[in-house]
């Protein structure tokens, strides 16, 4: 009844917080759909729930002592996420659907590995799925075991995929209801808004690592 109380728990954050446009992975399935390439965007985020999943079951396992022992990787994470940030939002802000064909059967596995990749390099997952675990550790609401990281890793990635094949299942769904210069444009606005996510993300990994704390 624990596992499966946790699992639940986890499979929902995992489902709701995929949700909002604004991240990397849900631009760049938004952006492949847009190209009607449905199969390659959904291998993106099934690759990118693969991540969470891993994220996940690392921040369940050590969530108490991880970043207290290892206080450099905050900064660290900050600072690689604000490069990731930049480099996506500088890419999507001069996005254009270009009729391209779909992926050949060869190139499936890049697909999946981009969409890994992206969400791998976002290192900040393991501060939010920390921040999720204490939350659970608070609230009293399992019997929490180490033995549960492995449940709880998986339960969150599939609430990611499950998300990820609705997102595009919609998408393909409702595709010709939107003309493509809109798409186009609200591409380019969620690729600004990486560019002020990188930039805030920036400021915190300046902050973090060359101002000095008052005493």
């Amino acid at each position: 009844m624990n596992t499966l109380l946790l699992s639940l728990v986890a499979f929902a954050f995992g489902f709701i917080g995929s949700m909002p446009l604004a991240g990397p992975i849900a631009l760049m399935v938004f952006s492949t759909s847009v190209r009607k390439q449905y199969g390659a965007a959904l291998r993106i985020g099934l690759g990118a729930a693969l991540a969470v999943a891993l994220y996940a079951a690392v921040a369940f396992w050590g969530f108490s002592t991880f970043l207290a022992k290892h206080p450099i990787i905050l900064p660290l994470s900050h600072g690689l996420s604000a490069l990731v940030l930049t480099v996506l939002g500088v890419h999507f802000t001069r996005w254009s659907p270009r009729d391209e064909a779909p992926p050949k059967q060869e190139r499936r596995l890049g697909s999946w590995l981009l969409g890994f990749t992206i969400a791998a390099l976002n290192p900040t997952l393991l501060a939010t799925w920390t921040t999720a675990v204490a939350f659970l550790y608070s609230r009293q609401v399992v019997v929490f075991s180490g033995l549960l990281a492995l449940p709880f890793g998986a339960a969150a990635g599939a609430g990611v995929a499950c998300w990820e094949l609705l997102f595009v299942g919609l998408l393909r769904r409702h595709e010709g209801h939107f003309p493509r210069h809109v798409l186009t444009w609200l591409v380019r606005a969620m690729g600004l808004l990486l560019l002020v996510g990188g930039l805030l993300t920036g400021l915190d990994f300046i902050r973090e690592s060359f101002i000095p704390l008052e005493p």
